[in-house]
């Protein structure tokens, strides 16, 4: 039998199995509503547990969810804890194919094409398998390597993922991919002071730092990179109003791989911890990302980042209108503003035996009323009453 701890016993709801006592002694059918009076009781007994053939959740909150996903299984839960893991793995090995690569480029100035273009492959077959968990790059493990490196992957993926929703050819997608792992290439011709800095630059730095993206263009164009992948590499940093780098371009003179590359960038920079700063959750990243566009970025481009990964992106732990605690599973990309979650706990933090997901846009009575901190977090996981 499954245990049921006491504590997720709440007044006035039904639970969706038969519970017991004891291997025999009936305690509640689904018919039978949890009261106050038992559960006091159960505490006065001493009892901290009760029984159940199934798992078992209390419907009040399981109605909230819609009735085709009311209930996932055990073996759905197995599957995306498998599928989380297959992806940390192949994050992982992206993380050290960069990295050999731009040690291959440092100790033999060569950067080889084709593993390359299939590396981006994978990564895009990777996005259409795993979307919802290569896209949780908060939570993606990149310990062990240096911010560059994990910054590029990052951007690499975010990348494809926004040229996958503009329905860019198969080609073009493979380009962006393959720009979005090379655009901080010009870094490696500048002192390492630039890539190891535990400090925000002076200005006479900075001056200097937004050589690296015509060193990265020059090295890519002498090294037979098509003209898609080095113009977008030479313009990421150039901004709509004219304020970017290195030429001062505005709008419509600026690529359009480049404007990708430039908010997927701008998103993954804001989300990263570094020294000098601590980061930001994804929601509050969109959300500077957005209050920027029209100056900075293409608004478009950044409208396409929202829709995939929504205005509460992937894997953002949220805090619903009714105080249930909730973990957003997907994007939706009709409505932006309402993902689907996973409910985590019921309305007064209890941990739910089951997860049922649901589809905000159908609940809107469920809204998102805000995204917990990293502290929050870290202390719901300690407590046990949100999964780890």
């Amino acid at each position: 039998m499954k245990s049921i701890p006491l504590q997720t016993l709440k007044p006035n709801s039904f639970l969706t199995g038969t519970a017991y006592l004891d291997e025999t002694f009936i305690l509640l059918t689904p018919e039978t509503p949890v009261t106050e009076e038992l559960v006091r009781a159960l505490q006065a007994w001493g009892y901290k547990e009760i029984f159940s053939q199934e798992a078992v959740t209390a419907k009040s909150v399981v109605e909230a969810a819609s009735s085709e996903n009311a209930s996932p299984t055990v073996q759905d839960t197995l599957e995306d804890a498998q599928a989380k893991e297959e992806t940390q793995k192949f994050y992982s090995f992206l993380l050290e194919f960069t990295h050999k690569l731009f040690d291959t480029f440092l100790k033999r100035s060569m950067i080889p094409i084709e593993p390359l273009n299939e590396q981006v492959k994978l990564i895009i077959a990777v996005l259409k398998k795993s979307r919802r968990f290569i896209l949780r790059l908060a939570d993606l493990d990149r310990n062990g390597f240096s911010y560059i490196i994990s910054h590029s992957v990052n951007v690499a993926i975010l990348s494809v993922a926004i040229g996958d929703t503009m329905k860019l050819p198969s080609h073009k997608l493979i380009e962006l991919g393959m720009a979005g792992l090379l655009h901080e290439l010009g870094m490696f011709k500048l002192p390492d002071t630039f890539q190891n800095a535990n400090r925000p630059l002076t200005d006479a730095e900075k001056r200097a730092l937004s050589a690296h993206p015509l060193l990265g263009y020059r090295t890519l164009r002498e090294l037979g990179f098509p003209p898609n992948v080095t113009l977008a590499v030479l313009e990421h940093h150039e901004k709509e109003d004219g304020t970017g780098y290195p030429q001062g371009l505005t709008g419509d003179k600026i690529a359009m791989s480049a404007k990708i590359l430039a908010v997927a960038s701008a998103y993954d920079a804001q989300i990263a911890n570094r020294p000098y700063r601590i980061a930001r959750n994804g929601h509050a990243s969109l959300l500077e990302l957005l209050k920027e566009n029209k100056k900075a970025y293409d608004e478009q481009i950044v409208r396409r980042l929202v829709f995939t990964l929504s205005l509460y992106p992937i894997g953002s732990h949220v805090e619903l209108k009714n105080g249930s605690i909730a973990l957003v599973n997907d994007a939706n990309p009709a409505d932006p503003r309402h993902p689907d979650v996973k409910l985590l706990t019921d309305e007064s933090h209890n941990p739910l035996a089951e997860f049922p997901i649901v589809r905000l846009v159908e609940k809107q009575d469920l809204d998102i009323q805000r995204v917990l901190n990293s502290d929050e977090i870290t202390k719901l996981r300690a407590d046990k009453i949100i999964p780890a």
